[in-house]
């Protein structure tokens, strides 16, 4: 099963018009899910969340139309720091291509949506039964991923 990407209204905290992406990674899916989920591990924590520092990994956006495409890229540092073999990953980051790309997951978000959606993205680690509603409901803290650094 692939990672499961969605934009929710509400959900993080702030102003309630605006919208954050949240993606759903299964810690034992996909090698990229696997890892991604792993990091949460070499987050620090505040704020109802762990942060991954943007210097390790960080998310990178794009929309055309009504889709949101999602790729998360990281550092192989940070990915050996959390148990992760680095050359499992051979896609580089357009933004710096000593970054891998470890996931990349894609939705259907209508436009006037993608509009609003806030820098970070919300990533929460979860099997294949849960929802993103169960895991808001339960007040589960997500991993948040800033936007790429400026080069």
């Amino acid at each position: 099963m692939a990672p499961r990407l969605s934009v929710r209204s509400g959900a993080g905290g702030g102003p309630p018009d605006a919208a954050v992406a949240l993606l759903l990674a299964d810690p034992e899916g996909t090698a990229g899910e696997q890892a991604v989920a792993r990091l949460g591990a070499y987050c620090y924590e505040g704020d109802g969340a762990v942060h991954l520092v943007r210097t390790d990994g960080w998310a990178e956006r794009e929309s055309d139309g009504d889709t949101l495409r999602l790729a998360i890229a990281v550092y192989p540092v940070a990915l050996r720091q959390v148990g992760v073999d680095p050359h499992e990953f051979t896609e580089r980051s357009a933004v710096d291509p000593e970054a891998l790309i470890v996931l990349r997951a894609q939705a259907a978000v209508p436009a006037p949506l993608a509009a609003r959606l806030v820098d970070a993205v919300a990533v929460f680690t979860a099997g294949p039964d849960s929802s993103v509603d169960e895991l808001l409901a339960a007040g589960e803290w997500p991993m948040m991923l800033a936007p790429p650094p400026e080069h």
